[in-house]
This record gives C-alpha cells, structure tokens and sequence, in this order.
C-alpha cells in the first residue's frame, strides 16, 4: 500500500532539487563559458608573444 504523505513530500522534495539543480547548472555553465574565454585569451596572447616578439601591448 503506498502512503500519500510520502509521495506528497517525494514530490515536493523532488520538485525543489530539480530547480536547484537547474539554477546549479546555469551558475556552472556561465562560470566555464567565462573560464574558456580568459584561457582562449591567453593562449592567443601568449602564441601572438611567440610570433612577434617586439610587439608588446
């Protein structure tokens, strides 16, 4: 026999954790959007110091 108390608060726990998970998700995604652009940027940078040494910004 299920209990209706228990899977009123499964629900209910389920349906919380889903949008934290979902905010979790979007803060990761942002935060290594943001990592892969300083890395591209120093790996350009660094590759452009290779090639043409005399130009330094």
């Amino acid at each position: 026999m299920k209990n209706p108390w228990m899977s009123a608060w499964l629900s209910a726990a389920n349906s919380m954790t889903g949008a934290a998970r979902g905010q979790m998700m979007s803060e990761m995604n942002k935060t290594q959007t943001q990592m892969m652009q300083e890395w591209q940027k120093a790996w350009t940078d660094a590759w452009m110091a290779m090639w043409f040494p005399g130009n330094r910004r």
